[in-house]
């Protein structure tokens, strides 16, 4: 209750409003397909937690590390179980069918650790099976080299090879960044499920 009473708003309004992002959070229930549209309703969420209170700063870490990395997991389940289709996909072009936030949120991660993860050596085997556990982005990258298994990984995923030329995680994210507002937060059939309100304004 005390939570409640500083994000500033009646708990009913604040439940309303995060219960759009919930639902779109897990795919499209008629299209059966899921992209990076419903990750991103995922992270409205934290970002609404946050800017109400309910979240501190110094949740940040274990928001994204724990409860976004808990959901990414929910969710190759779920597209394993019921083979959802790919929203929005750029196919070989694209860093991967269903997820972008893991490769940004995974590049800040390995910020400063070039000499433990080699930006240029994250798709190796002995790096993803030394690390995969321990960071995002080579989780990540795990999950496209079990998806795409049978050819190479330059061939299946040339934009992620193309990446892997980038000099620093720093340098990487700041790209993955760049990539993100362009081609998920500026695009119309991505923002247009939000919900602009109190929270989240246009």
């Amino acid at each position: 209750t005390e939570a409640l009473s500083h994000a500033g708003s009646a708990p009913a309004d604040l439940a309303a409003e995060l219960a759009v992002y919930l639902q779109n959070a897990f795919g499209d229930e008629r299209r059966i397909d899921y992209g990076t549209g419903h990750e991103v309703a995922f992270l409205a969420i934290l970002f609404i937690l946050g800017a109400r209170g309910l979240l501190a700063r110094a949740d940040a870490a274990d928001s994204v590390l724990v409860v976004f990395a808990g959901y990414i997991r929910v969710m190759r389940r779920l597209q394993t179980v019921y083979v959802l289709e790919p929203a929005g996909s750029h196919g070989v072009w694209g860093l991967d069918d269903y997820h972008m936030l893991p490769f940004v949120f995974g590049a800040a991660q390995l910020m400063g650790l070039e000499d433990e993860v080699p930006t240029g050596e994250v798709y190796k085997e002995n790096v993803v099976k030394e690390y995969a556990d321990q960071y995002l982005y080579v989780d990540a990258i795990r999950q496209v080299l079990f998806a795409k298994r049978g050819a190479p990984f330059h061939e299946t995923s040339p934009m992620l090879y193309d990446v892997t030329s980038v000099p620093t995680w720093q340098k990487t994210h700041n790209g993955l960044m760049k990539m993100f507002r362009a081609e998920v937060l500026g695009k119309f059939p991505v923002i247009q499920h939000f919900l602009f309100g109190k929270t989240i304004q246009w």
